[in-house]
């Protein structure tokens, strides 16, 4: 499996690169920055090229959030069996997919739920959680 970090700016790179810190060098990660003025008939293009690049893969692409243009452009590729779309990409999520992918058993749709839901349980109020507020 494939994955696709698309995100405004560097934050794609830097995730990769934090995770990378943490769990270690990774293959088949590609990222795709947004950089303010590109084109997005460019932005499609490379993501084309990844497609292609790994067409007899499954491809999880990670947006940094739902609604904007790297959510949007990713939409267009869903109708594909073997794409599937997670916003609001953060860095438990992104190690949890990298891990979960090492294991042939978990599927495509496993994998995205699995670490949709570890982003989503690292959220934490701290004040909340040390009963303080």
């Amino acid at each position: 499996m494939v994955i696709v970090i698309l995100t405004h700016g560097m934050f794609g790179e830097e995730l990769l690169r934090s995770a990378e810190m943490i769990i270690g060098r990774q293959d088949k990660v590609e990222v795709i920055s947004i950089s303010s003025g590109a084109l997005m008939d460019d932005v499609s293009l490379k993501m084309e090229e990844i497609l292609s690049k790994y067409k007899n893969e499954s491809c999880l692409l990670f947006t940094d959030m739902f609604g904007g243009s790297p959510s949007n452009i990713s939409m267009a590729y869903l109708n594909q069996d073997s794409v599937e779309v997670v916003s609001g990409v953060n860095l438990p999520m992104l190690i949890k997919a990298c891990t979960m992918r090492m294991d042939s058993q978990n599927s495509l749709s496993k994998i995205a739920r699995e670490s949709s839901e570890a982003g989503i349980a690292s959220i934490k109020v701290a004040g909340e959680l040390l009963n303080k507020k």
